[in-house]
Parts: C-alpha cells; structure tokens; sequence
C-alpha cells in the first residue's frame, strides 16, 4: 500500500434534515476519488462536539499532491460532488493540506472505526522537528489504548497554516477515555504537551 504523505481536509456547513442526503452522496464521491483520483483513503462523517458540531467533515490521504490535482478534476464532473454543493443545504467552509510526518504506528485498517479525534495545536517554528521525535514516542501510547490509525503534521494552507494537526480514529468512546487517561499520566506526552499549545479538540462520529 502506498504511504500517505498528505491529507485534505474538508469541514462543511450542513441543514441538519439534510445530512442523511449528504452522506449519500458522500460515499459517492468518495468512491470515485478512490477510482479516479488515486486516494489512498477517504474518510467522512460528521462533529459530535465543538462550535461546528453537526457539520460536515470529509478527509482524503494521498501519496502526492497530484493526487489531489486529480481530485479538483473529479470535483468539477462528479453529479454526486455537484448535487451536495448545489443543493444550498451544504457549504464547504475551508479545505486545506496536512503534509504528514512519518510517525510509527501500526495501524489496524481492516477494523471498523466509529470515531476520529482531531487536535490542533500551535508549535514555535523552532519546535517543528522535535515535536515530531515527541509524537513518534508517544504514539505506542495510542497503540496500546485502542487507537486504530493515527496521521500527524503541520497545516501548509488556509488560516492555520503552521499548526500540527493531529487525527487518530478509534473503535469506540471507550477507547477514547482509556487513551487520554493513559496519557496524562505518560512522561513522552507531558514532554510533548509542553511545546504545543492545543487550541481545538473535535470528536468525530465517522460514518465511513
């Protein structure tokens, strides 16, 4: 399988009778993404929590940016992509790039992930590359809790740019609360948490 080097990020307004609609159409698009586009992975569902709980967000990994070139191209001629814009009841509100760091993680793609945490937080320039060595011995901490993939890195556009995002999908809300209990108790991750100020923690219901 190819290694995902960036993932796109999409969050996006939604009518609540609508969303049953959209994740129609969701998976369609995300099919042909995967066809047409050489995605290596789609994911979408919606925000359980925070200012954007009951929007819309859909994520795609690629290998090479050109995947994503190939994607705008599919945007333009997908009926299910231009049904979910044209239908008024859903409005993307950003989409941005994550160039991802390779950080160890054995990831269990075969299982059915229920839920997504994203983290976004703030790191001085000069912390880039040591916040990287901090996650990678902190991620085992993940591992051993339930998390089932794990994807980290900086934003390199939109209006975060320069902030880390991290992404990790879990089977379920108990695996969530056994990771984070671990956590705060770990040496690797208060290290890790000393250079990142954490500005936003969304839970994600995944949908696919």
């Amino acid at each position: 399988m190819l290694e995902a080097n960036y993932a796109i990020v999409t969050p996006a307004e939604c009518e609540p009778g609508y969303r049953e609609t959209a994740f129609g159409l969701m998976a369609d698009f995300a099919a042909e993404l995967k066809s047409e586009a050489d995605a290596i992975a789609v994911r979408y569902g919606y925000f359980g929590t925070g200012s954007d709980a009951g929007g819309l967000v859909f994520t795609q990994l690629y290998n090479e940016l050109e995947g994503f070139e190939k994607a705008l191209g599919v945007m333009a001629t997908s009926d299910s992509y231009q049904s979910l814009i044209n239908s008024g009841k859903a409005k993307v509100i950003s989409r941005n790039i994550v160039k991802l760091a390779r950080i160890p993680f054995e990831e269990k793609l075969n299982s059915d992930a229920k839920y997504m945490v994203f983290t976004l937080g703030e790191v001085n320039p000069a912390d880039s590359n040591s916040v990287i060595e901090d996650m990678s011995r902190v991620s085992r901490v993940f591992a051993n809790n339930g998390a089932l993939t794990l994807r980290f890195g900086p934003l390199v556009t939109g209006s975060n740019a320069g902030k880390f995002l991290l992404g990790v999908s879990y089977p379920s809300m108990d695996a969530i609360e056994k990771t984070y209990d671990a956590l705060l108790v770990d040496s690797d991750y208060k290290k890790l948490i000393n250079k990142v100020n954490v500005t936003r923690r969304e839970i994600i219901k995944l949908m696919s």
